[in-house]
């Protein structure tokens, strides 16, 4: 589990710099703390945004995005930009729905109760990924919220524990 600082004491440019610092750490000590094979980024929420965005990084062989916001410049409107403070080169940049397609794996979850906003997000990101030929499933978790979604990731049997399974070839 990598963690990063919250906004406001960093900006969104920074929260993402340090997942990227994490990923490159993992790829050059992780062998020696008993971290090898393949990397599956997760992230759910903010961390679906951030797995989405780092899913490009060379540690990185696929990505889970659960319950993430995939294009920034709705926040704006709402209360979360009086910690966030979003620039118009963050929104362009840090918004996975503006950037180019990284062609890796990523399954893009959500639950199926969600805030109409996230639905659209992830129904969005998969489709321009869909477009650009890059695998990866769109993955409804039935009945679930923004918070009940993560109990499909405490079950061993769980249907994103198979997912994350599955973008490793298992």
């Amino acid at each position: 589990m990598v963690g990063y600082t919250l906004a406001p004491e960093a900006s969104l440019t920074r929260i993402a710099a340090e997942i990227g610092a994490a990923l490159d750490w993992l790829a050059a000590q992780g062998p020696g703390h008993g971290i090898r094979g393949p990397l599956v980024l997760s992230g759910w929420s903010a961390g679906g945004l951030l797995a989405a965005l780092q899913l490009g990084h060379p540690a990185v062989a696929a990505g889970l995005a659960i319950s993430g916001v995939y294009d920034l410049a709705p926040i704006r409107e709402t209360y979360l930009d009086a910690k966030l403070g979003l620039t118009d080169a963050e929104i362009e940049t840090l918004s996975p729905l503006r950037l180019p397609v990284c062609p890796k794996p990523l399954c893009i979850a959500y639950g199926t109760a969600e805030l109409p906003a996230l639905i659209h997000d992830a129904r969005n990101l998969h489709a321009l990924r869909a477009a650009a030929h890059a695998p990866g499933p769109l993955l409804p978790v039935a009945g679930a919220d923004h918070f009940s979604v993560l109990d499909a990731l405490r079950r061993p049997d769980g249907i994103l524990v198979r997912a994350a399974h599955a973008l490793l070839g298992g």
